[in-house]
């Protein structure tokens, strides 16, 4: 047994040195353990920071921290990752393992975020060539502060004044352009579908209106050889006469023509320098659209111009807004930006002394918008009276549809050409002074609406209804009861048959005069067009 158990003395050393290096290499795994441990405590420790990329380079990113430009390796992203991240991306910074130390630490990329940073929105105001360089002069809307910016040939290309663009903080890096279009907030309408047929009376304004655009189209050779032909037009008058409708009638007779209405309100702005950049806007768009060859004509109609361009030195406590605007106008109208010989500029206002007296200079023609006379009422009553539906009962008493509404057209105008005192809460008037282009738009409007209104109750009545939805509707809430429908109907089923009878009575158009008589002798006395009448103070020399 005791001979078993001897173990020579050169295998006892063996094993002694076997087993000292094995503790050695348990102390370095139990030192390596607590470093490993320490590393990866480190590594999951939130993260330092937030930046976002500012520009991907091949093995990090430069990064926008706190607004400081720090370039990061990428530390812990995959590969795809990395591929994913985008300029302006928002990433976490924190302590990544050191490539070039084992047991070492830097700051880096540890993971990106599904954020992107809020680019800065501008406004490329000019373009200029300065040497061999293009510098861009962006409005950021923060003060007077603007951002001059060199462009590369690229960005020459793409970028338009009064474009909008997104920069990335800090570094102005153009990220996004905006394209919006820039009449948006302006009426814009092509072929405006309003006919010189349409438009009753007024034939001197048209005579006028087509000897200075449309005569031009067709000998372009003499009128350009002996004299340019007039394209900047003022028109001036009571309201609601015709001069809108005038404007867009010549739009449409002008093959594709582009009509861009514009009103005080869309042009100024409580920002400095904001109200004449945007008359600028409104030009250069409608100049560039026919150099491009888009619209092969154009007209940009001023409503109530009097309120963009009154008489400067008239508001001298106001912010400077107005008499800008007047001079960027004379500017324009003047010859100091080209304008495109196509292009007509056209004016209109109730107020023609209002205007300033250097821009009333500008306008090659002004032309006079008359209130209708009677001849011409009848002009505009005939054009309303076709399109409105004819009582059948009186067609079938005078023999035709024609027939009636002559009929119709005669009785209103006589009716409303009287010399009658009109009695207003501001003063007080004719009737026939009273009567517009507009205002015989308005009462046909209204008898027809009320003929519709009476087809309507008689269909309800007779259970001729289509919409079994809105019929429910309208027995539970107990509408019926608002138009008085029972005893309506009753009185129509007296004298007609069937719903499709019922039309435009003389009635409904008396009906309708009155109904808006007062309002609209308001609006002429206020507009100061009208004769004023003799007092009778009872003293008699």
């Amino acid at each position: 047994m005791a001979r078993d158990e001897y173990v020579p003395r050169y295998e006892y050393e063996r094993l002694e040195s076997e087993y000292r290096r094995l503790l050695r290499r348990y102390e370095e795994l139990e030192t390596y353990k607590e470093e490993l441990e320490r590393l990866v405590s480190k590594a999951k420790a939130p993260p330092l920071d937030i930046g976002f990329i500012v520009e991907k380079l091949e093995d990090g990113a430069v990064v926008n921290v706190n607004g400081a430009l720090k370039v990061l390796p990428y530390g812990l992203l995959s590969d795809e990752e990395v591929r994913n991240l985008r300029e302006g991306q928002y990433v976490f910074i924190g302590h990544i393992p050191d490539k070039k130390s084992p047991t070492g630490f830097t700051v880096g990329i540890t993971r990106a975020y599904n954020k992107m940073v809020d680019l800065i929105v501008g406004e490329v105001e000019e373009i200029r060539c300065e040497g061999d360089e293009w510098i861009s002069e962006i409005s950021t809307g923060r003060g007077q502060n603007k951002i001059y910016k060199k462009l590369s040939e690229e960005e020459r290309k793409a970028l338009k004044e009064g474009m909008k663009v997104g920069m990335i903080p800090m570094t102005f890096d153009i990220k996004r352009r905006y394209v919006t279009r820039e009449f948006s907030k302006y009426e814009v309408t092509k072929s405006p579908g309003v006919s010189f047929n349409d438009i009753g009376g007024l034939r001197e304004v048209k005579k006028e209106l087509i000897r200075s655009i449309i005569l031009p189209m067709f000998n372009p050779d003499d009128y350009s050889k002996y004299g340019e032909h007039s394209r900047r037009i003022l028109m001036y008058g009571p309201p609601g006469c015709g001069k809108t409708m005038c404007a867009k009638a010549l739009a449409t007779a002008l093959p594709n023509c582009e009509f861009v209405k514009v009103g005080a309100g869309e042009l100024f702005s409580m920002w400095l320098g904001e109200s004449e950049r945007n008359v600028r806007l409104v030009f250069k768009t409608a100049n560039e659209k026919l150099e491009s060859g888009e619209n092969d004509y154009g007209v940009i109609f001023f409503d109530e111009i009097d309120a963009l361009a009154q008489e400067r030195g008239m508001y001298v406590g106001s912010s400077g807004a107005p008499e800008r605007v007047t001079g960027q106008l004379l500017d324009i109208l003047e010859g100091f930006y080209d304008l495109h010989p196509h292009l007509t500029v056209i004016g209109a206002t109730n107020r023609l002394h209002l205007i300033d007296s250097a821009l009333r200079s500008r306008f090659d023609k002004i032309i006079e918008v008359p209130k209708p006379d009677k001849e011409a009422a009848f002009s505009i009553a005939r054009i309303y009276a076709r399109k409105v539906p004819m009582d059948a009962l009186l067609v079938e008493e005078l023999g035709d549809v024609a027939a009636a509404q002559n009929y119709l057209v005669e009785e209103i105008v006589d009716y409303m050409y009287t010399d009658d005192i009109v009695e207003t809460e501001i003063g007080t008037i004719r009737r026939r002074d009273s009567v517009t282009g507009r205002f015989i738009a308005q009462m046909f409007y209204y008898a027809r609406d009320r003929a519709l209104e009476e087809r309507t109750i008689f269909m309800l009545k007779k259970g001729i209804v289509g919409r079994t939805d809105i019929a429910e509707i309208w027995v539970r809430e107990g509408l019926d009861g608002v138009l008085d429908v029972e005893e309506r109907a009753l009185e129509l089923s007296k004298k007609y048959r069937s719903p499709s009878e019922i039309g435009v009575t003389l009635e409904h158009l008396k009906e309708g005069f009155n109904r808006f008589l007062k309002r609209r002798a308001e609006e002429m006395i206020a507009a100061g067009y009208h004769k004023k009448l003799e007092e009778d103070t009872g003293m008699h020399f």
